[in-house]
């Protein structure tokens, strides 16, 4: 492993406070004192305190981002080594201990800054893990990390993914979909999670082939759903859907707008062999397809709506946040006397009280017919370090009278 070259920094006070303070993100305005001339990204960067002059934080530059530098560590020695990453792996191991003991065997492995691993994901499907670069900043260290993350992991194979616009102009040794380790035989790997097998796509899927992140929402889902009728709106492959009849659902009634995830929604049935003759899938518009339902006077015992994220910019959160409540004004009237209605975001902009504002002007929160059962957040494996890695917020209320 060879580090690119070493830079001196100094943050505006400001920054230097929230860097202090665990923020991992540095951007380009927040530096006073930089390289004088340009450097590789993943260049290791000291930063010096403005008072002491001494180090306090380490981060790797990225010199073509906004947010300029990456922090994943916070202390005043650092020897960047083979050994520090394996006992930065060691750490984030441990955290998902309490779910590996459970028996499950999909799990988010690393969650990017939130395990000090800025731009890197690592999601685990039993054997196979599938690791995700977002930042150019991991091109010098990428070739050391893999061996160790399949050691620590106790991976056969690593499938290696990433974003977009790295794809667009790919600086690193490997191809989108290149695997290391053993043969990977079929793409389509099963794991595990409390008693529900699913299938991930590892090198076509979206994102690292399955959303793992609502994993505690499904198996409320399955822990509530005997002789119930369920409605999963964007269902996507199934996961929570095939969770209720997992648990018994008298009906399942599932709405993508995806063809091709409907199919694999099938295959997560078959793989579980669950009776799939009382499912119903609709491959359509979720507002279509909702206001069908509406017309048609259907009434569910569970109904359940987790979009994709409507704020993926600044500019976008007042429509989200219209979008949410429009979505909750929709859900409700579907859901039958003491029914269950369960709205989730996965936007990180979308803040849990704006997101609890929109059920209100949808007079579902403090309205009389409606009671607030819980809120979750992240799981184990999907930490939550800094204000901008909190995203996924899911709301339960039960209907409890006409």
């Amino acid at each position: 492993m060879k580090i690119p070259s070493k830079i001196a920094i100094k943050l505006r006070k400001s920054a230097e406070k929230a860097v202090k303070q665990g923020h991992p993100w540095v951007f380009e305005q927040s530096i006073e004192k930089g390289p004088a001339e340009d450097e590789a990204a993943g260049s290791l960067c000291i930063l010096f305190d403005q008072r002491t002059n001494k180090p306090f934080a380490f981060g790797l530059w990225d010199p073509d981002e906004v947010i300029r530098i990456k922090i994943f560590y916070l202390g005043s020695r650092l020897q960047l080594n083979e050994e520090f990453w394996k006992s930065q792996l060691e750490k984030a191991y441990e955290k998902r201990q309490g779910l590996i003991q459970k028996g499950i065997t999909g799990y988010r492995g690393i969650h990017g800054e939130n395990d000090n691993f800025p731009g890197l994901v690592l999601d685990v499907y039993a054997k196979t893990g599938v690791l995700k670069i977002y930042s150019e900043v991991w091109k010098p260290y990428v070739d050391s990390l893999i061996p160790a993350i399949q050691e620590q992991y106790d991976l056969e194979n690593i499938v290696i993914r990433f974003s977009r616009k790295i794809q667009q102009n790919n600086i690193f040794p490997y191809q989108e979909g290149d695997v290391v380790g053993s043969t990977l035989e079929d793409e389509k790997v099963s794991f595990e999670e409390y008693g529900v097998k699913f299938y991930a796509y590892t090198q076509s899927g979206h994102k690292t082939g399955f959303f793992l992140d609502q994993r505690p929402n499904r198996l409320w889902v399955q822990q509530n759903a005997d002789g119930k009728s369920v409605l999963d709106v964007f269902s996507y492959v199934g996961g929570f859907g095939i969770h209720a009849l997992k648990g018994n659902a008298k009906s399942l009634t599932s709405i993508d707008i995806s063809t091709h995830a409907m199919d694999v929604a099938l295959e997560n049935i078959e793989l579980n062999e669950l009776d799939k003759s009382i499912w119903t899938p609709l491959a359509q518009d979720a507002f279509e397809a909702l206001d069908q339902l509406i017309q048609q006077n259907k009434k569910f015992d569970i109904v359940i709506i987790d979009p994709p994220s409507f704020a993926k910019q600044a500019s976008e959160v007042h429509n989200a946040l219209k979008q949410y409540e429009r979505l909750a004004n929709i859900g409700k009237k579907l859901v039958a006397h003491q029914g269950y209605l369960i709205l989730g975001s996965c936007s990180s902009r979308i803040s849990l009280e704006d997101f609890e504002k929109a059920h209100q002007n949808a007079r579902i929160k403090g309205a009389k017919n409606w009671q607030h059962l819980h809120t979750t957040l992240h799981d184990d494996d999907h930490p939550i370090g800094f204000p901008e890695s909190n995203y996924l917020k899911t709301i339960f209320y039960q209907k409890y009278t006409e």
